[in-house]
């Protein structure tokens, strides 16, 4: 794993778990003090949306890093090594031409006026701290992204995992064995 993979890799999971973390124990403590204490934390709903949100757009990166997302491949079997190269290739760049231009946008909507006049309902955060989580999560995308071009451009494993899915490397990280998961 480079120098450059091991960083992003290491963001990329502290931030998206830690924000999954955040939403199920703000959930879990909100219960507790609503039916124990009879407290209701008004806030905590709306802490619980924004970190799942941030989650979300955190965790869409590492499906990409764990090639996990959708993609139609119906060329891809019928072509040879040089042609499924080269599919993934261009793959590769339309998917940063998307990324790029997306999250060029979303860099933009960011610095709109609105986004810091506009304040959300309980937390009374400026929109922007909510809004944030798109472009961060498009920009390590992009370049995850520009890293598995290059792998690819280069004729390298484009995904140093290789060929195995995101469940075969959690349940290796677990030490669980898959054939008791299937």
């Amino acid at each position: 794993m480079s120098g450059m993979d091991r960083v992003l890799t290491r963001v990329e999971n502290v931030l998206a778990a830690g924000f999954l973390g955040l939403a199920a124990g703000l959930a879990i403590v909100s219960v507790i003090f609503r039916y124990l204490f009879g407290v209701f934390i008004f806030w905590a709903e709306e802490a619980i949306i924004y970190s799942i949100i941030y989650s979300t757009f955190l965790g869409a990166v590492i499906t990409l890093r764990h090639n996990e997302h959708v993609k139609v491949d119906l060329l891809a079997p019928l072509l040879g090594k040089a042609g499924k190269r080269a599919m993934a290739v261009v793959g590769a760049a339309v998917t940063l031409v998307y990324l790029g231009v997306i999250g060029g946008f979303a860099w933009m909507l960011l610095f709109e006026p609105f986004s810091s006049a506009t304040v959300t309902p309980a937390l009374k955060l400026p929109l922007w701290v909510v809004e944030l989580a798109v472009p961060v999560g498009l920009t390590l995308m992009f370049l995850r992204a520009l890293e598995i071009l290059y792998r690819t451009a280069r004729g390298r494993t484009a995904f140093e995992e290789g060929e195995k899915s995101l469940l075969e490397h959690e349940a290796e990280a677990t030490g669980v064995k898959l054939e008791d998961l299937r």
